[in-house]
């Protein structure tokens, strides 16, 4: 027997004796390994003559398995899932951030009702189930150092080695405060800030701005977008019911900003104030709530983009809802609202997400622009989920016509995103190949009409679009 599988306790051992082990936090002294451990230092120790200095506590996951006892969670306490390519998709086949990292996955604890992540999980049983695990960063560490310090084969060379910059925050926030207990997406930013790795952070945590992780995140190569959907605390608080208040996350934006980071507000998803038609067809308003009162979403207001430029954000991007009927009843049943009114009966009747109509979503992102460039604000939109029309079509109106999300030309350490994965990338990495010819197809499709538009003047250009 070696000297490392004398350090290995079975998993049945541990689940027999979880309250007597004595997990050291200190890597350098000896002590017993949980299999979890064990597992992942097996994979560290194959990385001879890493540059990365590993202090990690890599005993965090068996303290995590060994709360559970006999009564494992499905699919274990490790998220195995690393990095994820999204745009062979034809909902984000466009998306110039579609490499993704989630340090923790199968649930958020922010559970927002309207969450479409929440939505699909919940439908596989994975959701919270009863909580979000953390990634395997023994396989983060492998991929970076193969990639990066030696000239081995790996299955994310071709697109890693060129630095397109990661996107995490996708399927859950990755700066929960439970990473204050686990370090797992602390550790995350140490290894991308040991290899220059740029990332954009999706969050609506505050956590983003802590001390401890501003440390070891540096700012030429994080741009940090938060979202919030609108300044009313107590709306906000029904239907995110684990994030961090909206004072909180605007206080760590202006943080943030003030210590050299790129930060961005997204609006996103970004709600409608009254139904569909309030704003570009009153007829329709008056024969659908004749007799009662036109209902209110009181989330968002306009003259919220005039409070967002004392936090100092460098862009503001809406990004407008769309929901699956699940969820809107989730947000009926959280709200007091019956959602279901905003939408036009046809939408309604119809299969699918439910989306608002062209028109209307234009007049939101066309008075969102003009505050924000009253208020010294950059602008822009971000199209995913609701097809890949609302990329091109709300283009005109962005300050960054190369970037949705406004970072290359802002920040150095983005030369790329991910437009620049080639197809057959694409296709390698896919998780439904079956889709990457149709998305394939519809973009090129796209791109000619978009050709096509720029060549009229403006007039045209709603005619073909709006």
């Amino acid at each position: 027997m070696s000297s490392l599988d004398q350090n290995v306790i079975s998993l049945d051992e541990l689940r027999g004796t979880s309250k007597k082990i004595d997990f050291n936090a200190n890597n350098s002294e000896p002590r017993n390994w949980g299999p979890l451990e064990s597992e992942m230092r097996q994979v560290i120790s194959k990385l001879k003559g890493c540059a990365y200095n590993d202090d990690f506590d890599w005993s965090i996951y068996d303290k995590i398995a060994a709360r559970f006892g006999d009564e494992q969670p499905n699919g274990g306490v490790v998220f195995r899932t690393t990095f994820k390519l999204a745009n062979y998709h034809p909902t984000c086949s466009k998306c110039h951030y579609a490499l993704e990292v989630d340090t923790y996955g199968r649930g958020c604890v922010h559970n927002c009702v309207y969450c479409y992540a929440k939505d699909q999980l919940t439908k596989r049983g994975y959701w919270n189930r009863p909580t979000p695990f953390p990634i395997d960063l023994a396989e983060i560490r492998s991929a970076f150092y193969t990639i990066f310090e030696t000239d081995r084969p790996h299955k994310w060379r071709n697109i890693l080695a060129t630095k397109v910059p990661l996107r995490i925050g996708a399927m859950s926030d990755s700066f929960m405060w439970m990473d204050q207990r686990y370090g797992v997406t602390k550790e995350f930013m140490k290894i991308l800030s040991h290899y220059k790795y740029p990332a954009v952070i999706f969050t609506r945590s505050d956590l983003a701005a802590h001390d401890d992780y501003m440390k070891v995140m540096d700012p030429s190569l994080f741009s940090i977008q938060y979202s919030i959907a609108g300044n009313n605390e107590e709306l906000t608080k029904k239907i995110e019911p684990g994030a961090p208040s909206v004072a909180r996350r605007l206080k760590a934006i202006k943080k943030l900003s003030e210590n050299g980071y790129l930060t961005a507000i997204r609006l996103n998803p970004l709600f409608p104030i009254y139904p569909d038609g309030y704003y570009t067809n009153s007829e329709s308003i008056v024969k659908r709530f004749s007799g009662r009162e036109v209902p209110k979403f009181d989330l968002f207001n306009f003259d919220f983009i005039s409070e967002l430029a004392e936090y100092k954000p460098h862009t503001v991007l809406a990004g407008f809802v769309r929901l699956s009927t699940s969820a809107i009843n989730s947000l009926t049943k959280a709200s007091g609202i019956d959602f279901k009114d905003f939408f036009t009966p046809e939408v309604m009747a119809g299969s699918g997400d439910k989306n608002f109509s062209d028109a209307e979503i234009a007049y939101y992102y066309r008075e969102i622009g003009k505050r924000c460039m009253r208020n010294g604000l950059r602008f822009s939109t971000c199209y995913i989920g609701n097809g890949l029309k609302d990329y091109y079509q709300y283009q005109k109106m962005w300050s960054n016509k190369s970037d949705c999300c406004d970072i290359v030309g802002n920040l150095d350490s983005f030369k790329s995103t991910s437009q620049s994965i080639s197809w057959v990338e694409r296709e390698r990495h896919a998780a439904y190949k079956n889709l990457v010819a149709g998305s394939k197809l519809a973009e090129s499709e796209f791109d000619k009409l978009q050709s096509k538009v720029i060549e009229t003047d403006n007039k045209k250009q709603s005619e073909i679009f709006l």
